[in-house]
């Protein structure tokens, strides 16, 4: 017959499953840095061990044109709506 774990055996073993799950996740996560070779997570823009410059993987700035015609096209949209607003005031007084 099979011993049964207790409360607190049961909770520790949830809990290491967990830590496991969790370092998995981050080793999936981890590069190396060019300059030094220390591992280092991929999203970081500067090595905390040598302070060198690091390209985040699968970051790529976006175009400053796309960048001003999005801005451009989000004013005239706000501007549109509060207009709108305005007169649907001015019109129901």
């Amino acid at each position: 017959m099979k011993k049964r774990n207790t409360v607190y055996e049961d909770k520790a073993e949830k809990e290491e499953k967990r830590r496991q799950k969790r370092m998995e996740h981050i080793q999936k996560h981890v590069v190396l840095c060019p300059h030094c070779g220390q591992e280092v997570l991929d999203h970081m823009t500067k090595c905390p061990h040598c302070n060198g410059e690091l390209t985040p993987r699968g970051y790529k700035p976006m175009d400053e044109k796309l960048q001003r015609r999005i801005k451009l096209i989000t004013t005239a949209v706000l501007a549109v709506v509060a207009v709108a607003i305005v007169l649907v005031i001015l019109l129901t007084r």
